[in-house]
């Protein structure tokens, strides 16, 4: 899919890493996980982490700039999983920090961007990519072939000890 006039996609660098850990923030506030404050009160955390996973390529993002402005961005990260007879890779793929600015949505950024990160997880030899899809986003992942997984997640939160 080609990018609208004015728009280039390119890989995010460490320099990044703030950007990347901002339009995080207002994605959750956008899907109404977080707050404004919350999503700025996690941001030195993210760009932290992101400062680290960038360089080692645990995580691999794509950004999409115009006029010399970030405004759009979809990272990937790299979990280890036990290889199988249907899928021998010892990698799987999850797709994480989509976002596009309100102002730019509609263009088809956010295909063009999931584009470039499932080439970078087909280039690798991965045969397994996963997200958790907003709403907003549903149909642009459908669309590209994501379906409803069949085992359904369990997660159990530990309280840190006293």
């Amino acid at each position: 899919m080609e990018l609208p006039a004015g728009y280039t996609i390119r890989p995010a660098a460490t320099a990044d890493a703030a950007t990347v850990a901002r339009q995080r923030g207002q994605m959750f506030v956008d899907m109404g996980d977080l707050t404004l404050p919350e999503a700025a009160a996690q941001q030195a955390l993210w760009t932290d982490w992101l400062r680290g996973a960038i360089p080692s390529g645990g995580y691999v993002g794509c950004l999409v700039e115009t006029g010399g402005e970030i405004v759009a961005g979809v990272g990937m990260m790299f979990q280890p999983k036990m290889p199988s007879a249907k899928d021998p890779a010892l990698l799987k793929a999850y797709v994480m920090n989509m976002y596009v600015a309100p102002e730019h949505r509609r263009r088809g950024l956010a295909e063009a961007l999931m584009r470039a990160v499932l080439a970078e997880a087909e280039a690798r030899g991965l045969r397994s990519v996963s997200l958790h899809a907003a709403p907003l986003g549903r149909r642009i992942y459908e669309r590209l072939g994501f379906v409803e997984a069949s085992n359904p997640e369990m997660r159990l939160t530990l309280e840190p000890s006293q």
